[in-house]
């Protein structure tokens, strides 16, 4: 999981200012049990009204990682397999109007039940292992991008059974949306708890690696479009495949961001379209796997066995 490239954001990796005996007070839990897996849900709305009453902040910066980012990333990181990624994610949030109604709008909203219903669903599919989840207002920083790709929430992994997700809630699709999302990173989740042995990874099993989660998702909630994966049309897929075929058993970051974020030569979302129909055709191609054996297989049998080209 190295994206500079996490799931719902345009590609941009999570990190005790005020110590462990006062994080009760920044955050609110619910813990639930589902289909025998322990949840705790966690929501940052008193960590943001900390952040929205401070008076004549000078550094956005140095505000918002004292007073948001190192609370999240000392709740959330330790035993993290992927902890770079909460990198990924550290951009000063900008105090105002925006966020004052994201946080008020999610506040007032079924949030949590909407979690608990979908994570019935999803558990029931595919078991993976404890986890928590922490829930936080989208980064007004990014609204321009996410009105541009259609996007309304953005998620990251940075480990087996520790997901982050980030909504903005004044977008109308958000509440038919976060079960998608939730499906996408829990399929991360549980594969890293199975399968992770570090961050190096082949192009190709990056882009199985996303094209599973998508998959998972998408046959969860076929009512649901997932803008990432639907940025390109098929003449721009095969004309990427020719230009990545051989470079996908190679390893390498940037190689990998290029693809799944985009590059001269390599529109948005190129990756995750290639990803999910790998396996889309691997499934149909292949119905006698399920989806809690396609999780574990080797992304060059499932290229091989899909006949995607």
């Amino acid at each position: 999981m190295m994206k500079n490239a996490n799931r719902y954001f345009i590609l941009i990796p999570l990190l005790c200012l005020f110590g462990c005996g006062n994080s009760a007070s920044q955050f609110n839990r619910t813990n639930v049990l589902i289909n025998k897996q322990k949840f705790e849900l966690v929501t940052t709305f008193s960590l943001f009204d900390n952040y929205l009453n401070q008076q004549n902040i000078s550094d956005l910066t140095s505000a918002s990682n004292n007073i948001i980012y190192e609370p999240i990333r000392n709740e959330i990181i330790d035993g993290a397999e992927a902890a770079f990624m909460f990198e990924t994610i550290r951009i000063p949030y900008q105090p105002g109007d925006q966020l004052k109604k994201e946080v008020e709008l999610l506040r007032s909203s079924d949030l949590l039940e909407i979690t608990r219903k979908a994570l019935a669903d999803i558990t029931s599919n595919l078991p993976g292992p404890d986890t928590k989840i922490i829930f936080m207002p989208a980064n007004p920083a990014i609204h321009d991008l996410f009105v541009k790709y259609n996007l309304c929430m953005n998620g990251v992994t940075l480990g087996g059974g520790k997901i982050i997700i980030m909504i903005d809630p004044t977008f109308p699709q958000w509440k038919k949306t976060l079960p998608m999302v939730l499906a996408h990173e829990y399929h991360h989740s549980t594969w890293i708890s199975r399968n992770w042995k570090d961050s190096d990874f082949t192009l190709l099993e990056y882009l199985i690696f996303e094209g599973r989660a998508d998959a998972f998702a998408s046959n969860l909630y076929k009512d649901v479009e997932d803008p990432w994966t639907t940025m390109i049309n098929k003449e721009q897929e095969e004309k990427v495949w020719k230009l990545i075929k051989p470079e996908i058993l190679l390893k390498g970051h940037d190689r990998i961001n290029k693809v799944m974020s985009g590059d001269k030569d390599i529109p948005v979302g190129s990756g995750y379209a290639i990803g999910l129909h790998i396996v889309k055709a691997f499934k149909q191609n292949n119905p006698e796997y399920s989806d809690r054996e396609i999780i574990d297989l080797n992304p060059e049998d499932i290229l091989k066995l899909s006949k995607y080209e």
